[in-house]
Protein backbone atom coordinates (compact mmCIF):
# COMPACT_ATOMS: atom_id res chain seq x y z
CA UNK A 1 0.00 0.00 0.00
CA UNK A 2 1.24 3.47 -0.91
CA UNK A 3 1.58 5.90 1.97
CA UNK A 4 1.56 9.70 1.75
CA UNK A 5 2.14 12.38 4.39
CA UNK A 6 0.43 15.75 3.77
CA UNK A 7 1.37 18.95 5.61
CA UNK A 8 -0.55 22.20 5.59
CA UNK A 9 -0.99 25.55 7.29
CA UNK A 10 -4.06 26.23 9.48
CA UNK A 11 -6.23 28.03 6.95
CA UNK A 12 -9.38 26.72 5.28
CA UNK A 13 -8.39 28.22 1.93
CA UNK A 14 -5.12 26.30 2.02
CA UNK A 15 -6.72 23.07 3.17
CA UNK A 16 -9.68 22.89 0.78
CA UNK A 17 -7.86 22.25 -2.53
CA UNK A 18 -5.90 19.35 -1.03
CA UNK A 19 -8.91 17.40 0.28
CA UNK A 20 -10.12 16.16 -3.15
CA UNK A 21 -6.58 14.89 -3.79
CA UNK A 22 -6.62 13.07 -0.46
CA UNK A 23 -9.99 11.50 -1.31
CA UNK A 24 -8.70 10.40 -4.71
CA UNK A 25 -5.58 8.85 -3.19
CA UNK A 26 -7.60 7.02 -0.55
CA UNK A 27 -10.10 5.80 -3.17
CA UNK A 28 -7.14 4.38 -5.08
CA UNK A 29 -6.05 2.35 -2.04
CA UNK A 30 -3.42 4.67 -0.58
CA UNK A 31 -2.94 5.48 3.08
CA UNK A 32 -2.80 9.22 3.73
CA UNK A 33 -1.55 10.85 6.93
CA UNK A 34 -2.44 14.53 7.24
CA UNK A 35 -0.54 16.93 9.53
CA UNK A 36 -2.37 20.17 10.36
CA UNK A 37 -3.72 21.95 13.43
CA UNK A 38 -6.40 20.35 15.59
CA UNK A 39 -9.29 22.52 14.39
CA UNK A 40 -9.24 20.78 11.00
CA UNK A 41 -9.22 17.18 12.21
CA UNK A 42 -12.84 16.53 11.23
CA UNK A 43 -12.34 17.74 7.67
CA UNK A 44 -9.19 15.71 7.26
CA UNK A 45 -10.76 12.54 8.62
CA UNK A 46 -13.88 13.03 6.49
CA UNK A 47 -11.62 12.98 3.43
CA UNK A 48 -10.31 9.58 4.53
CA UNK A 49 -6.93 10.62 5.94
CA UNK A 50 -5.39 9.81 9.30
CA UNK A 51 -5.10 13.03 11.27
CA UNK A 52 -1.91 14.13 13.06
CA UNK A 53 -1.88 17.35 15.13
CA UNK A 54 0.59 19.97 14.01
CA UNK A 55 1.35 22.93 16.31
CA UNK A 56 -0.06 26.21 15.09
CA UNK A 57 2.60 28.85 14.60
CA UNK A 58 0.85 31.39 16.82
CA UNK A 59 0.84 28.96 19.76
CA UNK A 60 4.61 28.67 19.78
CA UNK A 61 7.11 31.10 21.22
CA UNK A 62 5.72 34.00 23.23
CA UNK A 63 2.56 32.77 24.96
CA UNK A 64 1.89 36.29 26.30
CA UNK A 65 1.15 37.65 22.86
CA UNK A 66 -1.46 35.27 21.49
CA UNK A 67 -3.70 36.89 18.90
CA UNK A 68 -6.62 35.12 17.29
CA UNK A 69 -7.07 37.72 14.55
CA UNK A 70 -6.16 36.61 11.00
CA UNK A 71 -2.62 37.44 9.85
CA UNK A 72 -2.15 40.62 7.88
CA UNK A 73 0.52 41.35 5.30
CA UNK A 74 3.15 42.07 7.98
CA UNK A 75 2.52 38.77 9.78
CA UNK A 76 2.55 36.86 6.48
CA UNK A 77 5.89 38.45 5.60
CA UNK A 78 7.35 37.40 8.96
CA UNK A 79 6.00 33.84 8.77
CA UNK A 80 9.11 32.20 7.21
CA UNK A 81 11.30 33.82 9.87
CA UNK A 82 9.00 32.57 12.63
CA UNK A 83 8.74 29.03 11.28
CA UNK A 84 12.48 28.72 10.79
CA UNK A 85 13.24 30.23 14.20
CA UNK A 86 10.88 27.76 15.88
CA UNK A 87 11.97 24.74 13.84
CA UNK A 88 13.91 23.22 16.77
CA UNK A 89 10.63 22.97 18.67
CA UNK A 90 8.78 21.11 15.92
CA UNK A 91 10.99 19.46 13.31
CA UNK A 92 12.74 16.81 15.48
CA UNK A 93 9.38 15.37 16.48
CA UNK A 94 8.23 15.44 12.85
CA UNK A 95 11.36 13.61 11.78
CA UNK A 96 10.79 10.93 14.40
CA UNK A 97 7.16 10.50 13.33
CA UNK A 98 8.04 10.34 9.66
CA UNK A 99 10.75 7.76 10.23
CA UNK A 100 8.15 5.62 11.99
CA UNK A 101 5.52 6.08 9.28
CA UNK A 102 8.03 5.75 6.44
CA UNK A 103 5.80 7.36 3.78
CA UNK A 104 6.56 7.05 0.09
CA UNK A 105 6.20 10.81 -0.30
CA UNK A 106 5.71 14.10 1.53
CA UNK A 107 3.18 16.55 0.07
CA UNK A 108 3.42 19.96 1.68
CA UNK A 109 2.32 23.58 1.41
CA UNK A 110 5.28 25.42 -0.09
CA UNK A 111 4.85 28.18 2.51
CA UNK A 112 5.46 25.70 5.33
CA UNK A 113 9.12 25.27 6.25
CA UNK A 114 8.76 22.52 8.86
CA UNK A 115 7.92 19.68 6.41
CA UNK A 116 10.47 21.06 3.97
CA UNK A 117 13.14 20.70 6.63
CA UNK A 118 11.87 17.28 7.71
CA UNK A 119 11.98 16.07 4.12
CA UNK A 120 15.50 17.35 3.69
CA UNK A 121 16.64 15.58 6.87
CA UNK A 122 14.88 12.25 6.21
CA UNK A 123 15.49 12.13 2.47
CA UNK A 124 11.85 11.27 1.78
CA UNK A 125 10.77 12.39 -1.75
CA UNK A 126 8.75 15.59 -1.51
CA UNK A 127 6.09 17.35 -3.56
CA UNK A 128 5.06 20.94 -2.86
CA UNK A 129 1.78 22.70 -3.59
CA UNK A 130 0.90 26.38 -3.87
CA UNK A 131 -2.61 27.20 -2.59
CA UNK A 132 -1.94 30.90 -3.05
CA UNK A 133 -1.37 33.29 -5.92
CA UNK A 134 1.83 35.22 -6.24
CA UNK A 135 4.97 35.78 -8.32
CA UNK A 136 7.66 33.13 -8.49
CA UNK A 137 10.05 34.75 -6.00
CA UNK A 138 7.70 36.56 -3.64
CA UNK A 139 8.83 34.58 -0.57
CA UNK A 140 12.44 35.66 -0.93
CA UNK A 141 14.10 36.78 2.30
CA UNK A 142 17.33 38.58 1.53
CA UNK A 143 19.30 41.54 2.83
CA UNK A 144 19.23 44.50 2.92
CA UNK A 145 16.44 44.37 5.46
CA UNK A 146 14.00 47.17 6.10
CA UNK A 147 14.93 47.46 9.75
CA UNK A 148 17.67 46.54 12.19
CA UNK A 149 15.13 44.44 14.10
CA UNK A 150 14.42 42.32 11.00
CA UNK A 151 18.13 41.92 10.32
CA UNK A 152 18.65 40.66 13.88
CA UNK A 153 15.73 38.27 13.49
CA UNK A 154 17.22 36.91 10.26
CA UNK A 155 20.58 36.31 11.96
CA UNK A 156 18.90 34.59 14.91
CA UNK A 157 16.85 32.46 12.52
CA UNK A 158 19.95 31.30 10.69
CA UNK A 159 21.56 30.34 13.98
CA UNK A 160 18.51 28.25 14.94
CA UNK A 161 18.55 26.51 11.57
CA UNK A 162 22.24 25.74 12.00
CA UNK A 163 21.52 24.18 15.41
CA UNK A 164 18.76 22.04 13.92
CA UNK A 165 20.89 20.76 11.08
CA UNK A 166 23.82 20.10 13.45
CA UNK A 167 21.49 17.99 15.60
CA UNK A 168 20.98 15.66 12.64
CA UNK A 169 24.56 15.82 11.40
CA UNK A 170 23.67 17.91 8.36
CA UNK A 171 25.36 20.85 6.70
CA UNK A 172 24.06 24.21 8.01
CA UNK A 173 21.78 26.22 5.74
CA UNK A 174 20.34 29.72 5.85
CA UNK A 175 16.72 30.77 5.68
CA UNK A 176 17.36 32.25 2.24
CA UNK A 177 18.70 28.91 1.00
CA UNK A 178 15.72 27.11 2.48
CA UNK A 179 12.98 29.28 0.99
CA UNK A 180 14.75 29.37 -2.37
CA UNK A 181 14.54 25.60 -2.81
CA UNK A 182 12.06 24.35 -5.40
CA UNK A 183 10.93 20.74 -5.48
CA UNK A 184 11.00 18.82 -8.75
CA UNK A 185 7.19 18.91 -8.64
CA UNK A 186 5.10 21.79 -7.30
CA UNK A 187 1.35 21.65 -7.89
CA UNK A 188 -0.27 25.05 -8.45
CA UNK A 189 -4.04 25.46 -8.09
CA UNK A 190 -4.58 27.87 -10.98
CA UNK A 191 -4.46 27.39 -14.76
CA UNK A 192 -1.14 28.57 -16.16
CA UNK A 193 -2.86 31.34 -18.13
CA UNK A 194 -4.14 32.94 -14.91
CA UNK A 195 -0.80 32.83 -13.08
CA UNK A 196 0.89 36.20 -12.59
CA UNK A 197 4.27 36.25 -14.39
CA UNK A 198 3.71 32.68 -15.59
CA UNK A 199 6.88 32.83 -17.70
CA UNK A 200 8.95 32.72 -14.49
CA UNK A 201 7.61 29.23 -13.63
CA UNK A 202 9.53 26.39 -15.27
CA UNK A 203 8.63 22.73 -15.91
CA UNK A 204 8.81 21.91 -12.19
CA UNK A 205 5.49 23.70 -11.69
CA UNK A 206 2.29 21.90 -12.69
CA UNK A 207 -0.73 24.18 -13.10
CA UNK A 208 -3.90 22.16 -12.47
CA UNK A 209 -6.48 24.89 -11.91
CA UNK A 210 -9.11 24.75 -9.16
CA UNK A 211 -9.18 21.57 -7.10
CA UNK A 212 -12.65 20.73 -5.85
CA UNK A 213 -15.38 18.12 -6.28
CA UNK A 214 -18.61 19.61 -7.55
CA UNK A 215 -21.52 19.39 -5.14
CA UNK A 216 -24.78 17.75 -6.08
CA UNK A 217 -27.16 20.29 -7.65
CA UNK A 218 -29.42 22.07 -5.17
CA UNK A 219 -32.51 24.19 -5.66
CA UNK A 220 -32.26 27.93 -5.09
CA UNK A 221 -33.61 28.42 -1.54
CA UNK A 222 -35.25 31.81 -2.11
CA UNK A 223 -37.59 30.88 -4.97
CA UNK A 224 -41.06 29.42 -4.62
CA UNK A 225 -40.90 27.35 -7.81
CA UNK A 226 -42.44 29.99 -10.07
CA UNK A 227 -40.57 31.34 -13.11
CA UNK A 228 -37.46 33.26 -12.15
CA UNK A 229 -38.09 36.99 -11.69
CA UNK A 230 -34.97 38.25 -9.91
CA UNK A 231 -31.26 38.52 -10.44
CA UNK A 232 -29.20 36.51 -7.97
CA UNK A 233 -25.95 37.21 -6.16
CA UNK A 234 -23.75 35.45 -3.64
CA UNK A 235 -21.71 37.49 -1.17
CA UNK A 236 -18.80 36.18 0.90
CA UNK A 237 -15.69 37.69 2.45
CA UNK A 238 -14.15 34.25 3.03
CA UNK A 239 -13.43 32.52 6.31
CA UNK A 240 -10.80 34.78 7.94
CA UNK A 241 -11.45 38.51 7.40
CA UNK A 242 -15.22 38.46 7.40
CA UNK A 243 -16.22 40.26 10.63
CA UNK A 244 -17.39 43.41 8.87
CA UNK A 245 -20.96 44.47 9.82
CA UNK A 246 -20.61 47.80 8.02
CA UNK A 247 -19.91 46.08 4.71
CA UNK A 248 -22.85 43.71 5.10
CA UNK A 249 -25.18 46.61 5.89
CA UNK A 250 -23.93 48.32 2.71
CA UNK A 251 -24.92 45.19 0.80
CA UNK A 252 -28.39 45.30 2.36
CA UNK A 253 -28.81 48.82 1.00
CA UNK A 254 -27.28 48.06 -2.42
CA UNK A 255 -29.47 45.17 -3.56
CA UNK A 256 -33.12 46.15 -3.96
CA UNK A 257 -35.74 43.54 -3.04
CA UNK A 258 -37.68 44.00 -6.30
CA UNK A 259 -34.55 43.24 -8.38
CA UNK A 260 -32.26 40.89 -6.44
CA UNK A 261 -32.19 37.77 -4.32
CA UNK A 262 -29.03 37.37 -2.24
CA UNK A 263 -27.32 34.62 -0.30
CA UNK A 264 -24.70 36.07 2.04
CA UNK A 265 -22.17 34.07 4.08
CA UNK A 266 -20.90 36.00 7.11
CA UNK A 267 -18.74 33.50 9.03
CA UNK A 268 -18.65 32.29 12.60
CA UNK A 269 -17.35 35.33 14.47
CA UNK A 270 -19.69 38.20 13.69
CA UNK A 271 -22.45 39.26 16.09
CA UNK A 272 -25.53 38.93 13.89
CA UNK A 273 -27.36 41.53 15.99
CA UNK A 274 -24.97 44.15 14.63
CA UNK A 275 -26.34 43.65 11.14
CA UNK A 276 -29.73 45.07 11.99
CA UNK A 277 -32.91 43.96 10.20
CA UNK A 278 -32.22 41.51 7.36
CA UNK A 279 -34.09 42.48 4.16
CA UNK A 280 -36.58 39.88 2.87
CA UNK A 281 -34.54 39.27 -0.29
CA UNK A 282 -31.47 38.21 1.75
CA UNK A 283 -30.62 34.80 3.17
CA UNK A 284 -27.83 35.32 5.73
CA UNK A 285 -25.91 32.22 6.81
CA UNK A 286 -22.85 31.51 8.92
CA UNK A 287 -21.42 29.28 6.19
CA UNK A 288 -22.50 28.19 2.73
CA UNK A 289 -21.51 25.34 0.45
CA UNK A 290 -20.08 27.73 -2.08
CA UNK A 291 -19.81 25.35 -5.01
CA UNK A 292 -23.51 24.48 -4.58
CA UNK A 293 -24.54 28.16 -4.66
CA UNK A 294 -22.34 29.54 -7.45
CA UNK A 295 -24.05 27.66 -10.32
CA UNK A 296 -27.28 29.56 -9.51
CA UNK A 297 -26.00 33.15 -9.34
CA UNK A 298 -25.46 36.02 -11.76
CA UNK A 299 -22.75 37.77 -9.73
CA UNK A 300 -20.32 36.82 -6.97
CA UNK A 301 -19.18 39.52 -4.53
CA UNK A 302 -15.97 38.08 -3.08
CA UNK A 303 -12.88 38.95 -1.05
CA UNK A 304 -10.68 37.55 -3.80
CA UNK A 305 -9.40 34.40 -2.10
CA UNK A 306 -7.81 32.14 -4.69
CA UNK A 307 -10.21 29.23 -4.19
CA UNK A 308 -13.24 31.51 -4.40
CA UNK A 309 -11.99 33.15 -7.58
CA UNK A 310 -11.14 29.82 -9.20
CA UNK A 311 -14.54 28.36 -8.31
CA UNK A 312 -16.29 31.42 -9.71
CA UNK A 313 -14.34 31.14 -12.96
CA UNK A 314 -15.12 27.42 -13.12
CA UNK A 315 -18.84 28.20 -13.07
CA UNK A 316 -18.52 31.24 -15.35
CA UNK A 317 -19.75 33.76 -12.76
CA UNK A 318 -18.56 37.39 -13.05
CA UNK A 319 -17.08 38.86 -9.87
CA UNK A 320 -16.95 42.01 -7.83
CA UNK A 321 -13.65 41.51 -6.01
CA UNK A 322 -13.05 43.39 -2.75
CA UNK A 323 -9.58 42.33 -1.54
CA UNK A 324 -7.98 42.93 1.87
CA UNK A 325 -4.38 41.67 1.69
CA UNK A 326 -1.68 41.79 -1.00
CA UNK A 327 -2.24 38.26 -2.28
CA UNK A 328 -5.96 38.93 -2.75
CA UNK A 329 -5.14 42.24 -4.43
CA UNK A 330 -2.90 40.44 -6.92
CA UNK A 331 -5.56 37.82 -7.62
CA UNK A 332 -8.14 40.59 -8.01
CA UNK A 333 -5.85 42.34 -10.48
CA UNK A 334 -5.72 39.18 -12.60
CA UNK A 335 -9.51 38.94 -12.54
CA UNK A 336 -9.70 42.50 -13.83
CA UNK A 337 -6.92 41.95 -16.38
CA UNK A 338 -8.81 39.03 -17.91
CA UNK A 339 -12.04 41.03 -17.96
CA UNK A 340 -13.83 38.53 -15.71
CA UNK A 341 -14.85 40.99 -13.02
CA UNK A 342 -14.36 44.38 -11.41
CA UNK A 343 -12.20 45.32 -8.41
CA UNK A 344 -13.52 47.59 -5.66
CA UNK A 345 -11.66 49.03 -2.68
CA UNK A 346 -13.13 47.57 0.50
CA UNK A 347 -13.08 50.86 2.39
CA UNK A 348 -15.08 52.62 -0.32
CA UNK A 349 -17.51 49.83 -1.23
CA UNK A 350 -20.64 51.94 -0.72
CA UNK A 351 -24.20 50.88 -1.55
CA UNK A 352 -24.09 53.12 -4.62
CA UNK A 353 -20.79 51.70 -5.95
CA UNK A 354 -21.90 48.12 -5.31
CA UNK A 355 -25.23 48.71 -7.04
CA UNK A 356 -23.66 50.34 -10.09
CA UNK A 357 -20.94 47.70 -10.40
CA UNK A 358 -23.16 44.62 -10.21
CA UNK A 359 -25.66 46.19 -12.63
CA UNK A 360 -22.89 46.75 -15.16
CA UNK A 361 -21.62 43.18 -14.79
CA UNK A 362 -24.92 41.46 -15.49
CA UNK A 363 -25.35 43.53 -18.66
CA UNK A 364 -21.84 42.85 -19.99
CA UNK A 365 -22.17 40.21 -22.73
CA UNK A 366 -18.50 40.47 -23.70
CA UNK A 367 -17.51 39.55 -20.15
CA UNK A 368 -19.58 36.40 -20.36
CA UNK A 369 -17.66 35.40 -23.48
CA UNK A 370 -14.36 35.95 -21.68
CA UNK A 371 -15.58 33.83 -18.77
CA UNK A 372 -16.43 31.00 -21.16
CA UNK A 373 -12.87 31.09 -22.51
CA UNK A 374 -11.47 30.85 -18.98
CA UNK A 375 -13.83 27.96 -18.21
CA UNK A 376 -12.28 25.99 -21.06
CA UNK A 377 -8.76 26.69 -19.82
CA UNK A 378 -9.77 25.40 -16.39
CA UNK A 379 -11.18 22.18 -17.88
CA UNK A 380 -7.94 21.58 -19.78
CA UNK A 381 -5.85 22.20 -16.62
CA UNK A 382 -7.23 19.00 -15.10
CA UNK A 383 -8.00 19.90 -11.49
CA UNK A 384 -7.55 17.47 -8.61
CA UNK A 385 -7.44 14.37 -10.84
CA UNK A 386 -4.42 15.64 -12.75
CA UNK A 387 -2.77 16.71 -9.50
CA UNK A 388 -3.31 13.27 -7.96
CA UNK A 389 -1.95 11.47 -11.00
CA UNK A 390 1.15 13.67 -11.04
CA UNK A 391 1.82 13.13 -7.33
CA UNK A 392 1.44 9.36 -7.63
CA UNK A 393 3.70 9.20 -10.67
CA UNK A 394 6.34 11.36 -9.07
CA UNK A 395 6.42 9.45 -5.82
CA UNK A 396 6.42 6.00 -7.40
CA UNK A 397 8.34 6.48 -10.63
CA UNK A 398 10.31 9.67 -10.20
CA UNK A 399 8.21 11.28 -12.94
CA UNK A 400 6.82 14.73 -12.33
CA UNK A 401 4.37 14.74 -15.25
Amino acid sequence: MSRFAFFNLPARGHLNPTLPIVKELVAGGAEVHYFVSEEYSNLVEAAGAIFHPLPSLNRLGDQKNEDSSPPGDKQITLMPFSMAYQSLLVVPQLVETLRTLNPDCLVYNSLSLWPRLAGRITGIPSVAFRPFHGPRGHRSVVAPFASERLAKLAAATDRELAKLMFTFGRVPLTLEELVSEVEDLTVVFVPREFQYQAEAFDERFLFVGPSFIEDEPESWPLEDGSPRRHLRAYISLGTLRNNDPEFYRACFAAFKPDEWQIIMSVGEHIDLNLLGPVPPNFLVARSVRQTAVLPHVDVFVTHGGLNSVMESLHFGVPMVVIPSIKEQQLTAHRVGAFGCGVVLDRDSASPASLRATVSALVDDKAMQSRLEIMQQKIIVAGGYRRATEAIVNFCHDGQSR
